[in-house]
């Protein structure tokens, strides 16, 4: 009978150990959640190409460079958002002509339409 009351106590204690006061204030992050930096602020450079792929949110362009960003001429991936690919060309091959700003994430396309 003593080793029940024993257990019982015991298990009373550490449920009330487990138990979290709500009302203090946490000062951890969830995970996953970072927050970003706006790009408004950064200047934006204009180039022309080719689409070579779409993977995600990474569009490989084939592109003239902007010596202006310092970017030669070659391929490179940029990251771009659904916003700007709503209404652009995004089919392999396409012509396109594109804005885009240098992040600390990568090169960022913030404009992107068809060219003839």
């Amino acid at each position: 009978m003593m080793n029940c009351r024993n257990f019982l106590f015991l298990a009373g204690i550490l449920g009330l150990t487990a138990c979290d006061d709500a009302s203090a204030p946490s000062h951890v992050k969830p995970a996953g959640v970072e927050a970003v930096a706006s790009t408004e602020a950064l200047p934006a450079y204009e180039a022309q190409g080719v689409i070579s792929s779409l993977d995600g949110q990474i569009l490989t362009l084939d592109h003239d460079g902007a010596s202006a960003a310092g970017l030669k001429p070659g391929r490179d991936r940029f990251i771009v958002y659904a916003d700007t690919l709503a209404e652009a060309p995004i089919t392999p091959g396409s012509r396109v002509k594109f804005q885009f700003k240098k992040t600390a994430g990568g090169l960022e396309v913030s404009s992107l339409e068809a060219r003839p």
